[in-house]
């Protein structure tokens, strides 16, 4: 086990003139029961996590120290060990449930700005027993914890349910993507935001257009669905202006581009062939019911 030590005591030598009963011990070792020897022989079988598993310990302070610092979430699921550092409570929601904002209904405008540094670590054995997972159940487990952090914590009451709501559909331009097919050389999936900028780098992926909806949300504020139907490995490059990324299609089109490059609009129609396209539909959301500042460490 890692980080752990084994220390083992020198060897004590005893003869059987010193100690006539060691022979009776040798004889039951060596010459085992059929059932102590069952019970020796058996192979280890590492216990699962609980059912519903949660962090040992967990520090949570406000970050008060600047509000334009970039948040830093670190998860290392093997471990059951979490960092956040001056994350938006909204977003360590998104985060715990698999979430955009777009689909989180009823958070209070103070967990949209209140922004805290966390850092929670699992006992021993449930650290034992995440390693023994495969690393994709070892991370749902570990947002299990995140969330359980959160109702102990914040008081986090939540519920989901089906509402029907405006949303864009992804679809392909009259004339055509501008994008081809490649090779499948290792997909990769990055986005950012840099100074009013913002970049969506999708290489060789197989489900490239539904990768690129599901990050659209997060700049648009609506659920986008892939209406493409393009099927293939494809790599697609997208560059746009962050502010303008929340105007309507018509609004954005009728804006000239600023310096940070086109609205999100603009460029998915000029650089990738694409569009959005406002709609209604049914959405699985989840509605905060109650929330509070965290209780003290």
């Amino acid at each position: 086990m890692s980080g752990s030590r084994v220390h083992l005591s020198q060897p004590r030598v005893i003869t059987a003139v010193t100690c006539p009963m060691i022979w009776i011990a040798l004889l039951i070792v060596v010459g085992r029961t059929p059932a102590i020897a069952q019970s020796l022989d058996a192979p280890r079988t590492l216990q699962q996590p609980a059912e519903h598993p949660s962090f040992d310990v967990a520090s949570i302070h406000p970050d008060n120290a600047d509000h334009t610092a970039r948040t830093h979430i670190y998860s290392y699921a093997m471990q059951g060990h979490f960092v956040g550092i001056n994350v938006p409570l909204l977003q360590l929601i998104q985060y715990a449930y698999a979430l955009p904002d777009s689909r989180i209904l009823g958070a209070p405008d103070w967990a949209q700005t209140s922004k805290y540094d966390i850092e929670a670590k699992s006992d021993p054995l449930l650290v034992d027993q995440l390693a023994g997972l495969p690393p994709a159940t070892a991370k749902a487990k570990l947002l299990e914890m995140v969330q359980t952090l959160l109702k102990d914590r914040f008081q986090l009451a939540v519920h989901t349910e089906k509402r029907d709501l405006p949303v864009y559909d992804l679809v392909v331009e009259k004339g055509g993507p501008k994008f081809a097919a490649v090779k499948n050389d290792g997909t990769t999936v990055d986005s950012g935001t840099h100074n009013g900028a913002a970049t969506i780098n999708i290489r060789s992926s197989t489900h490239a257009t539904s990768d690129l909806a599901e990050i659209l949300a997060r700049y648009v504020g609506r659920v986008v669905m892939d209406r493409t139907g393009l099927q293939g490995t494809f790599t697609l490059d997208l560059h746009f202006t962050v502010d303008d990324s929340t105007a309507s299609p018509r609004t954005a089109a009728n804006s000239p581009a600023g310096d940070l490059g086109p609205s999100v609009f603009t460029a998915l129609k000029e650089q990738l062939g694409l569009k959005l396209k406002s709609a209604r539909a049914p959405i699985d959301v989840l509605v905060v019911d109650h929330i509070e500042q965290p209780t003290k460490n």
